[in-house]
């Protein structure tokens, strides 16, 4: 073999075993790829701060862009021609949740329960939490749990334990559940985020995950025996407001209210069984929230102000609702094929205010007059309905 035939094929080599290294490494530990097609891959979800917005998505890709500064002359470019940032992120999982605190603080979750934190505008992130770090919790609270609980099993009667027979059994398989998942790694992904604050915020993810912190990002706690979830239901979506309102969309129909901060929570049986995807409130004249929660096969139900008791509302979607926006007195759901249903001002009745249809949603935010959706193929924007 000649030299210069050697030399391209230690480097095909070369490339190849760096690329197979690559591939090998912990996707925790794996920087995302800056890509020259970043805007015009899978994006998970959206989120939006006066023109700011950010967007996240597959293999760790942030995008941002300031929707009123003249398009950047470096980037990428998304399937409508607009320039992207693409961020520097520590981390190639998949990105499900992003929040901006104010003008400079964020925070992004995802899969194998990643936090990431950036405190400029989303430029670059760091890693302060991941599922490593949430299963050395878990695990200790199902132990601790169970410890407590076979303990006043040993200390009861005879009749008092067969009362005690099913807490103790579930409280063992919850424990037993705890430490295979930790086996497996970190792979329960933290699908939702908020913060009332710089310092105060919650992050919610499947099999009952919910962590809060009040540092910052610095720490996190494991807050899930404050919820009555005996079960595990995955929590898909967070809503909270300066109020103090906090609102969990979770499985099997089910809404966690909580008024004061997470301090106590409330679980709200709407009637529905299926996956509730997300929350949105709009308040009457007197301040009140009127809650939505909507979620799979268009389904959204109401709970009117001060009520108990949630009702359906008629949709004309049968389409999974992805998010749900208040915009001025009405709230505005997307589906997943991007069409957009409303409310009327009362919030009683929903219309079908857009039907044109397009590539997979997965979000949708507010830039003044302009909606920005992500989904299959990145970032593509809408006109906010008149």
């Amino acid at each position: 073999m000649s030299k210069p035939l050697l030399r391209v094929g230690l480097f095909a080599l070369g490339l190849c075993v760096s690329q197979f290294s690559y591939a090998l490494k912990d996707p925790l530990d794996l920087p995302a790829m800056q890509a020259p097609k970043a805007a015009k891959a899978l994006a998970l979800n959206v989120t939006s701060l006066g023109s700011n917005v950010l967007m996240v998505g597959e293999r760790g890709i942030v995008l941002k862009r300031d929707f009123a500064a003249v398009d950047a002359a470096q980037g990428v470019k998304d399937s409508e021609g607009k320039v992207w940032t693409q961020a520097k992120v520590p981390v190639s999982v998949n990105l499900t949740g992003v929040v901006f605190v104010n003008e400079t603080l964020a925070f992004v979750v995802g899969h194998d329960g990643v936090v990431l934190k950036s405190t400029d505008a989303g430029a670059t992130w760091s890693k302060v939490f991941d599922g490593i770090k949430a299963n050395e919790q878990v695990v200790a609270a199902a132990k601790k749990k169970m410890e407590d609980i076979q303990r006043r099993y040993d200390a009861a009667s005879a009749a008092e334990q067969d009362k005690m027979n099913e807490a103790l059994e579930a409280a063992t398989f919850a424990f037993e559940d705890a430490e295979a998942g930790a086996r497996f790694g970190p792979a329960r992904p933290m699908l939702d985020v908020w913060f009332k604050d710089p310092n105060t915020g919650w992050v919610v993810g499947s099999y009952g995950q919910i962590f809060e912190t009040v540092d910052g990002g610095t720490n996190w706690t494991l807050i899930a025996d404050r919820l009555n979830n005996p079960d595990f239901r995955h929590y898909n979506g967070l809503y909270g407001d300066e109020t103090g309102l906090l609102l969990i969309a979770g499985e099997a129909g089910r809404i966690y209210r909580s008024n004061n901060f997470g301090a106590t929570w409330e679980r709200m049986d709407t009637g529905y069984i299926g996956h509730f995807y997300g929350t949105a409130v709009m308040r009457n004249s007197a301040g009140e929230p009127i809650v939505f929660a909507y979620g799979f096969g268009g389904n959204v139900y109401r709970l009117g102000a001060g009520a108990t008791q949630w009702w359906k509302l008629n949709s004309p979607s049968k389409e999974s609702f992805v998010q749900g926006l208040t915009v001025d007195n009405v709230v505005l759901f997307v589906d997943q094929k991007g069409r957009l249903v409303s409310t009327d001002e009362s919030g009683t009745v929903l219309k079908m205010v857009s039907s044109a249809e397009g590539k997979p949603v997965t979000g949708m935010a507010q830039v003044n007059k302009t909606l920005v959706l992500s989904g299959q193929n990145g970032p593509r924007t809408l006109d906010l309905p008149r």
